[in-house]
């Protein structure tokens, strides 16, 4: 008689690496911790950068949920994208770059609230142009992806 269970059933996966598309290069690497009692394990995810080796990495943070790493690990990913294409605009040398990079943790915090001030001067601006029924003024989206405050928008009038 041959069981009605697999073994892989009671795998249980410890480590993801995060990379957009198939292809591309990992951006992060997440993984699941269980601490306190085997039974009933407070579970954790803890979200590193990625390199080849554990040397290389740098901690962006610990979650509660797989959801919630693989955002802050997309969220740093943007955030360092966004850094870097601040720093080169500003024609600044790879060597300076490293120098000023902020650590992993910070530039996620920096990042998420400056989401969180565009998000809000957003809602603003729109229940002011509601009230006066005026167009809403054009902008790149990419501003939304900036870690910097995004630069005013001049409004165009015809």
């Amino acid at each position: 008689m041959s069981a009605s269970w697999h073994p892989v059933a009671n795998a249980q996966p410890t480590e993801w690496l995060l990379r957009q598309g198939t292809a591309g290069e990992p951006y992060a690497v997440v993984r699941r911790f269980g601490f306190g009692d085997r039974n009933r394990p407070d579970v954790w995810f803890r979200v590193v950068t990625w390199a080849p080796t554990s040397e290389g990495r740098e901690l962006i943070g610990w979650c509660r949920t797989l959801e919630a790493a693989a955002s802050v690990a997309w969220d740093h990913r943007c955030a360092s994208e966004s850094w870097r294409h601040h720093m080169a605009a500003r024609r600044t040398d790879a060597a300076t770059m490293a120098a000023q990079r902020p650590p992993a943790a910070e530039l996620v915090r920096f990042y998420r609230a400056a989401l969180r001030r565009e998000a809000t001067t957003a809602s603003a601006r729109t229940a002011t142009r509601t009230q006066a029924h005026q167009p809403a003024p054009a902008r790149a989206r990419t501003d939304r992806l900036s870690v910097l405050p995004p630069m005013p928008v001049p409004v165009r009038r015809p």
